[in-house]
C-alpha cells in the first residue's frame, strides 16, 4: 500500500526534519541575537572611550545600523547642528524647529544630494523629525503624494524602501537616522526596534559631547576669571 501524504506528514523521518528546520531557525536567531548585543555592547564601549569623538561614535552606529538591519545604507542627521573649533566634535544643538537637518554621520555608498535635507512638508526625514514619529516607506518611488521631494531623491539615488526614526532628547527631536533598501522590501518590526536602540545610542553620544563641551566652557570661563583676579 501506497503512503498517503497525511501518513508521510505524521512519520517520524518527517518530524525530525521538521525538528531539524525548527533547530536550525533557532540557532540562526541566537546567532543573530548575540551579534546584535555584542554590536550594542561595542556602541557602548566606544561612547565612553571616545567621549570627545562624537563623529566617529556617529560613524560606528551608521555602520551597525545598516548591517544588522540588512539596509543598503544609513545616515544620521541632526537640526542645525554646527562644527565648531579645531576638533571633529559638534558643540551646539540647536532648538528643533530650525530650517534643516544635517548629515553627521554615513555609512555606504553616498551621492552629493544626502549632504542635507530642509525640514519641510514633502521629505520623509522631516517628518520623522517635526512629528516625532517612527516612519516606514515601502516602496518611497509610489508615495508621490505624501513625499513628492524624497520620491523625487528616490529615482536619482535608487532606493525604495525607507526606515526613518527620530532621535529624540528631553522631549525634543534633534534629528533622526535613517536606513535605505535598493529593492522593494520592508524593515521587520525586529528591525525597527533594533534602529530604535541605535537611535537612542546616538542620542546618548551626542548629550555626552554636549555635557563635556559645557563643562569644558565653564571651565575656561573660571580660569579666565580666576586669572584676571590674580592680575588685580
Amino acid at each position: 500500500m501506497t503512503a498517503s501524504p497525511t501518513d508521510d506528514d505524521a512519520s517520524p523521518e518527517h518530524r525530525i526534519r521538521e525538528l531539524a528546520k525548527e533547530l536550525s531557525h533557532a540557532r540562526s536567531e541566537l546567532a543573530e541575537a548575540r551579534e546584535q548585543q555584542a554590536a550594542s555592547a561595542e556602541i557602548l564601549r566606544v561612547i565612553s572611550s571616545s567621549l570627545m569623538d562624537l563623529q566617529r561614535v556617529l560613524a560606528d552606529i551608521a555602520a551597525s545600523a545598516a548591517r544588522l538591519c540588512d539596509a543598503y545604507d544609513a545616515s544620521i542627521f541632526q537640526v542645525d547642528t554646527t562644527l565648531r573649533g579645531a576638533g571633529p566634535s559638534f558643540s551646539s544643538i540647536l532648538p528643533s524647529d530650525g530650517d534643516g537637518l544635517y548629515l553627521v554621520a554615513y555609512h555606504g555608498p553616498i551621492s552629493s544630494t544626502a549632504h542635507g535635507r530642509p525640514l519641510k512638508p514633502g521629505i520623509v526625514t522631516a517628518h520623522t523629525t517635526l512629528d516625532r514619529r517612527t516612519i516606514q516607506v515601502t516602496d518611497l518611488q509610489a508615495e508621490t503624494d505624501a513625499y513628492p521631494e524624497s520620491s523625487e531623491l528616490t529615482r536619482r539615488e535608487c532606493h525604495l524602501s525607507l526606515l526613518d526614526v527620530p532621535l529624540i532628547r528631553a522631549g525634543v527631536a534633534i534629528g533622526a537616522i535613517v536606513i535605505r533598501r535598493t529593492e522593494v522590501r520592508p524593515f521587520t518590526d525586529q528591525e525597527v526596534e533594533l534602529l530604535k536602540t541605535f537611535a537612542a545610542q546616538a542620542v546618548i553620544a551626542i548629550e555626552n559631547t554636549r555635557l563635556l563641551n559645557e563643562l569644558r566652557k565653564s571651565l575656561q570661563q573660571q580660569t579666565a576669571i580666576g586669572r584676571r583676579a590674580q592680575s588685580h
